[in-house]
């Protein structure tokens, strides 16, 4: 996307697979205007310092340019609001530029699901052409049907025949002009659904249903009287429901507001939760759900996150359908804190979202204040307050009419891999992502993990391990604490192996050296130790890195940078 802002003469078209239109709001860092931290902060912040291949020469120039460089983490905590440094390279400010036809795909469970839908209303009357696809996929292309929880397709293939027609000379008749621009995948649950065209976005059959949070944890249509102002159902205490804030909570919601989510039940009951009567007929909602909430605190900054849900009363489960979260400073421009026990009425919406609550289930919308580790909590001890006043605390679904029968899906959906193209991946290996929640009465710490094994066609061996603990106190919600591991290992002249599953490993607790004479082989290995803590005013960074072996023998002197860094937090 950013190669379109400088508009080179070359660029004939493009295909955008899980993108960004915003760097600050709908990215990795400040994704809803709040900070985020992850795995993949870590991997950059780690490979951005190893020498570049295929010699991996480890001279001055090297140490100049990439092993002693700030770490990008320090530069996003510099811009932790949404000025140029992010504006400049989003073409959310930049449609204008997006001249060439560009093909666009989403995924249900990646966090950039909005992106596509977000860039095609504004842009599709400046490009020839943009195609948008919404499917049930992760951060992955469709068809890693070992990653995707959806049914996948082909989607080299639909990339083929997508620069086949814009690229080459003999396009006249090419059937991708005559498709419709939009294709999303309709769910049914988290695993099921269809594909189906739609010829514009926003869809023009789309109908708004208003639900009102009530009394009594009752989701409704029809909202009962309430207080005609916030003070007096403060004074009655029925028109008001109170939250407690625990700053740890909403691990269930998922890593980035990405991936499959399961039961969201432990997470509703530290919520205020609100819950329809069991639905009689199929309710099909598509699109972007609209949020209202009067609210109030007792401290000068709060996160809300909402969260709408699939009660299954067969399956006695409870879906996550759509998320969405509001920065309380960010409410207006610019930032600015709120003011103790004031009445504010917020809107914001959630992240894209296709679902169909199906009859003899219920909607339920679950309003909290934090969902950690995602979301990097507010520093402050709060009550928050949420007025059941119809007029400013409500839902909007976009709902669309469900068909009465079911359209044939996009022929490409169906087209799949062929299985002689399938090559295997004897040379790439290792353990899958694990993420665990260890909680104490002083404390809750999420870990990660994960191991990657490669062997390169010229011999060479890697492994690579990324590990983290995030701990959130229960005592102080400004003291949280990020630390992170990451250990490269490159182990050359491994020829001779027919797959990584051959290869011998040390029986140590990382596993990621290979069991062989290493003192016949060149290697190397990189460390990176990351810690990022907070308290109530600060954001704190210390990084060491160390490059050991860096010329191939053990009794050299290792490589090693260390880096400091503070932050006055701004409206986080």
């Amino acid at each position: 996307m950013m190669a379109t802002l400088r508009r080179p003469s070359a660029l004939g078209a493009i295909f955008v697979a899980h993108g960004s239109e915003d760097l600050y709001k709908n990215d990795i860092h400040y994704g809803d205007g709040i900070l985020h931290q992850d795995e993949y902060i870590l991997s950059v912040d780690h490979e951005n310092a190893l020498p570049a291949t295929p010699d991996y020469v480890m001279n001055e120039q090297w140490i100049r340019e990439r092993f002693t460089v700030r770490p990008w983490i320090d530069v996003y905590l510099e811009h932790q609001l949404d000025d140029s440094f992010w504006r400049k390279h989003s073409i959310k400010y930049a449609y204008d530029n997006l001249t060439v036809p560009v093909y666009l795909l989403a995924g249900l469970y990646d966090a950039y699901k909005d992106f596509a839908v977000n860039i095609y209303e504004p842009a599709h009357r400046v490009s020839p052409k943009i195609k948008v696809v919404v499917g049930p996929f992760v951060h992955a292309m469709p068809e890693y049907s070992n990653r995707n929880p959806g049914p996948g397709f082909d989607g080299k293939a639909e990339m083929v025949r997508w620069f086949n027609h814009w690229l080459k000379d003999d396009n006249e008749n090419s059937d991708i002009m005559n498709e419709p621009d939009i294709t999303l995948f309709i769910r049914t649950s988290l695993t099921t659904g269809t594909y189906r065209y739609e010829s514009q976005w926003p869809i023009a059959r789309q109908q708004t249903r208003r639900m009102f949070m009530s009394k009594g944890q009752k989701l409704v249509e029809q909202p009962a009287a309430a207080s005609s102002t916030a003070s007096e159902g403060r004074k009655n205490n029925t028109d008001v429901d109170t939250l407690e804030y625990r700053p740890w909570i909403g691990f269930e919601a998922g890593a980035w507001l990405g991936g499959l989510t399961g039961d969201q039940r432990s997470f509703d009951k530290y919520c205020l939760v609100y819950e329809s009567d069991l639905i009689t007929e199929a309710i099909e909602v598509v699109g972007f759900v609209k949020v209202s909430l009067q609210v109030s605190t007792t401290a000068r900054l709060a996160h809300w996150i909402v969260r709408l849900e699939d009660v299954d009363m067969t399956l006695d489960q409870v879906w996550l359908v759509a998320v969405g979260a509001l920065n309380g400073a960010q409410r207006q421009t610019p930032p600015a804190y709120l003011e103790l026990n004031d009445v504010y009425t917020v809107t914001f919406q959630l992240h894209f979202t296709t679902w169909t609550f199906l009859s003899d289930h219920r909607i339920r919308v679950a309003v909290s204040n934090a969902m950690f580790y995602s979301n990097w909590p507010t520093p402050f001890p709060m009550n928050t307050s949420l007025y059941l006043n119809p007029s400013s605390t409500f839902v909007d679904l976009p709902i669309i009419p469900v068909l009465t029968s079911t359209p044939p899906p996009p022929p490409f959906t169906q087209l799949q891999v062929s299985p002689v193209d399938i090559l295997p991946m004897p040379f790439s290996g290792g353990t899958p992502r694990t993420y665990h929640k260890h909680e104490t009465d002083l404390a809750t710490t999420i870990t990660f993990e994960q191991i990657t094994y490669e062997l390169l066609p010229n011999g060479c061996f890697m492994s690579a391990l990324l590990a983290w603990n995030f701990t959130c106190s229960h005592l102080d919600p400004g003291d949280v604490r990020w630390t992170t591991h990451a250990r490269q290992v490159y182990v050359f002249g491994m020829n001779g192996y027919a797959s990584i599953n051959d290869v011998p490993m040390q029986d140590d607790e990382e596993r990621v050296y290979p069991n062989v004479d290493l003192s016949m082989r060149r290697h190397f290995e990189l460390n990176t130790e990351l810690v990022m803590v907070s308290d109530q005013n600060y954001f704190y960074i210390n990084l060491k890195r160390q490059l050991l072996n860096p010329n191939g023998a053990i009794s050299e002197q290792p490589v090693t940078f260390v880096f400091n860094g503070k932050h006055k937090r701004q409206f986080h």
